[in-house]
């Protein structure tokens, strides 16, 4: 998915940043001063994150455009 992106003219430094929003595969919850243990998750492109659709949609535009 990445080298859609800059097949699609995205700079090198805002997908290096999109691969360290999606790489992350945990988080924490915080409630109060108390902070959860680790959970963990592996998704490719998680639900209710914002910025799935877009990229989801780059990957259909390449498909397409290579089919």
């Amino acid at each position: 998915m990445y080298s859609i992106l800059t097949d699609f003219g995205i700079p090198m430094n805002l997908v290096k940043l999109i691969k360290m929003c999606l790489s992350e595969d945990y988080n924490r919850v915080r409630i109060g001063k108390n902070l959860s243990d680790i959970i963990y998750y592996w998704e490719w492109l998680k639900q209710g994150n914002t910025s799935s659709p877009l990229l989801l949609k780059f990957v259909i535009e390449y498909t397409s455009k290579r089919a």
